[in-house]
Parts: C-alpha cells; structure tokens; sequence
C-alpha cells in the first residue's frame, strides 16, 4: 500500500534536491521511532520521491555497535558534498540502549550532541524527525498494510527495536536534552500514513531552505590548555640498554597480547606524531614486526585527495577505524589539523579553534565503543633532526625521504613548537592520553613505544 502525497509537494522536493546539487550542500536526515515497521515504510517512500543518486540511505542497529568501525559509521556515513544522507535510526537508539543497560543519561545526552555539533559545524545540515505512534495505532498500521510483522532474525527484520524500550519517561526527556538551536526535534505523530507521509515532506523541504537561507553560526571556540603537558619532563638523554634482547622479549609479548586482543573483543587505535625524522616509520615497523597481519593495518596519512575532499576533515579517520579486536596504526593522524594546516593557511582560524573539542569528542566516540587508544609523540631536538636530515640526503637509498617540505617545515620549528605544546595541552585526555617518546636514541624510542603497548593492553585486558 503506497501513500501518496500532493504533486506539487512532490515537485518541491525535487527542485529542492536539484539546489542542494547545484549548491553543493550536505544534508543529513535522521529518522526516529518507536516502530520499525513504520519507520521502514515511511522512509522508504521518502526515498522514492528523489533521485536516486543523489541519495544515501543507512540502517544502523544499536545492538550491532562492537567496534569503534561501527561506531564511527555515523561519521563515515555522512553525506558528501550535493549528497542527502538518510539514516534509519541513529546514536539515538544506541543511546536508548545504552540508557535501558543503566548508563548515566546525562552523560549520554552530551554524547548525543558531540557528532551533531561536529556535523553542523562542518557545514552539514541535520534534519531529526520523530515518528511518534502509540501502541494501538502501531496495530492498526500494522492491519492497514496487510502483511504478517517481520520476526525473523535476519538484517531484513524490522522488529529487532523493543518498543517497550522506547517507554516515554525515556525518549522524550531525551529529545527534550538534544532539541538544540542547530539540530532541532520534529516530532510527527502518526495516525494515518498519507498525513504522515506529507508531515515528513513539509517538515524536511521547511528545515533545509531555512538552513540553506540561514546557516547556523555555531559560538567560536579556542585550543586552551586543560591536561598536563609530558613534553615538559622529556628526558633527551634517555639510551636503550640491552636492545636486541628486550626488542624480542617485548615482541613476544605483543604477540601473545594481539591474540588475547582478539579474544577480547576490543580495539586498539595507535597515533604517531612527531618531528620529521623522529622515528615514527622506525617505531611503527619494530612494532608490527611482532602482530599477525590478519589483525592490524597500517595507515599513512597525507593530503586529502579524491572522496576526501567532499566530505568533513574526520570522515577519511572514521571509515579506517578497526573491527572487533583488530589494530589499525596511523602514521600521522587527524592532528594536522593542530599542526601544519594552521601553521600553513590549509584552514580557517574558527576551523582551528573547534578542532580540540571535536578531536575530544571523535576520540571519546572511539573509546565508548571499547576502542584503546594510544597517541604517541615522537620527541627530538632541533640538531638532531638536522643530523638525520643531513644524514639521508647523503645516502642514496634513503634520499627520497627528504624534500623540500620537510626543510621549510623546519624552519618554522619555533612556530611549531607552540602548536604542538597547545595541541597537547588540549586533547592529553584520560581516555586518549599522549605519551611522549624521547627518540633522540631511536632504539630507545623504538622500546619505549613497544613498552606502552604491552603494558596498556596487560592493564587493559586484565593480563
């Protein structure tokens, strides 16, 4: 049974999803409910109203939520530029969850807002609609469409949300929380599915224009110091006694914990920052020389090219996020947006001030899903990177190393100086702390790094 809407509404849609091509826009839609047979088929007569192509639609099970690769997929799966992403259900219903399980509902009302903020921040505009039944109107909808209710167990079913869970003292507390200026609540009751259907249509074409007419201007924020800064007490003197015979003790004892990993369940995020040369590639092969390559990948980061370009900065860290157990190692990380894009004009200053409070926020993401993670800074001084500079020039197989980026980038040491300490300062949080590598030995910096990560996942797996 199709429900049908105006065509002149219909015909509004169209024209508006033709401005949002043209004017390259984002635009994301999230759809709530107690029912997901409801849900289903209003959503789904939403998309038969648009172009295809110009859509991307997204079904997210809360119960499915294991890894920080599935927690993320909210931010993976955001829509690129001229794109309208749908999502049938959202961190709302893991939130809900997560509420039903016992966790601290104020807690999970700033949770809810975190991508929200990063979203609308980065030019995305957030639609919320509310479908709002009653349980007597659920059986009469569910008569009207004259097919027996989905109880299988299979990704098709659309019953696998209890709506005893989604009991109002709950739910609308919540959507009271999270009904924010830039991400507000549309709640449309339903009653019949036709009015439904054109409630939807008029409350979506009504928020887009407005937000299209009159974008949001979220307050400016600022890179402050809030944690201590471990530059403070690196020791450069530090030496590596005994390399060779406590680089395969620990190699060992990685290994043993990579399984134990697995088993477990839970992820392992690895950052690597530092000064050029510092020894973050030194480090990062001592350390995957000891983990099976089924579990872990390596991923080097550099400018934004191709998809990358048409989405929000965090998107290209959000779909390389590990499964369940699994490691992913990235060599250079979301923090040039603290370092060389500042320093280098590659970003707008209100771009810069926000950054620390959403790379708090995406890493806070990563921990609630059972992500651990490790931010290393690899730390040498300014001659010793001269050193090693003037050291690879020299040597034929290791020439291609050094550009001529890598010496501007030096000249600017001071400069960088002061954005590392405040990039620090701002993100050194509990559940994503940096450790500080003094590396002007490198084989003692290859040990300290391989330390940390037996010693984070003896403490954090319970060995």
């Amino acid at each position: 049974m199709a429900t049908t809407i105006s065509d002149e509404l219909a015909e509004n849609l169209t024209l508006l999803q033709r401005r949002i091509v043209d004017e390259g826009r984002q635009v994301l839609i999230i759809f709530e409910g107690r029912s997901g047979r409801v849900m289903g088929r209003v959503i789904n007569e939403f998309m038969n109203l648009m172009e295809p192509r110009g859509i991307t639609y997204t079904h997210f099970i809360p119960e499915a939520i294991e890894s920080p690769r599935d927690m993320l997929k909210y931010m993976a799966r955001e829509p690129a530029k001229g794109k309208i992403a749908i999502y049938d259900r959202s961190w709302y219903s893991r939130i809900v969850a997560m509420a039903n399980e016992g966790s601290e509902l104020e807690d999970l009302y700033e949770l809810a807002k975190t991508p929200e903020r990063y979203l609308v921040s980065n030019g995305v505009i957030v639609v919320k609609v509310f479908l709002n039944i009653s349980d007597e109107t659920m059986d009469d909808v569910a008569q009207k469409l004259g097919k027996k209710r989905l109880k299988c167990n299979t990704f098709l079913t659309d019953d696998h949300i209890d709506p005893k869970k989604w009991r109002d003292k709950l739910v609308m507390p919540l959507i009271a929380a999270t009904n924010t200026p830039y991400t507000p609540w549309d709640i449309v009751d339903v009653q019949d599915l036709d009015v439904c259907m054109s409630m939807v249509v008029h409350t979506f074409i009504d928020r887009v224009i407005h937000r299209l007419e009159h974008p949001y201007q979220m307050r400016p924020k600022t890179v402050d110091a809030r944690f201590p800064n471990p530059r403070e007490d690196a020791d450069l003197t530090l030496e590596a006694k005994s390399y060779k015979s406590e680089l395969e003790s620990l190699s060992d004892e990685i290994a043993r914990l990579q399984l134990k990993l697995a088993e477990s369940g839970r992820s392992m995020v690895l950052v690597f920052e530092g000064w050029d040369a510092a020894g973050k590639g030194g480090s990062i092969k001592r350390l995957v020389r000891s983990l099976n390559p089924r579990g872990y990948y390596v991923v080097p980061v550099a400018a934004p090219v191709g998809d990358e370009k048409v989405h929000s900065y965090l998107w290209r860290f959000s779909i390389n996020m590990p499964k369940a157990g699994h490691i992913t190692i990235f060599d250079r990380s979301w923090y040039g947006r603290m370092m060389v894009e500042p320093i280098e004009g590659f970003c707008s200053e209100e771009e810069y001030g926000r950054s620390a409070g959403e790379i708090r926020g995406f890493e806070r993401m990563i921990s609630e899903s059972g992500g651990i993670v490790i931010k290393f800074w690899m730390e040498i001084s300014s001659q010793e990177q001269l050193a090693r500079f003037q050291a690879r020039q020299a040597n034929p197989v290791k020439a291609w190393k050094i550009t001529e980026e890598d010496w501007r980038n030096r000249e600017k040491w001071d400069v960088y100086q002061e954005y590392v300490d405040r990039m620090i300062s701002a993100t050194n949080t509990e559940y994503a702390p940096w450790v500080v590598v003094e590396s002007e030995d490198k084989k003692y910096g290859r040990l300290k790094v391989l330390r940390t990560v037996r010693d984070t996942l003896e403490r954090e797996l319970g060995d």
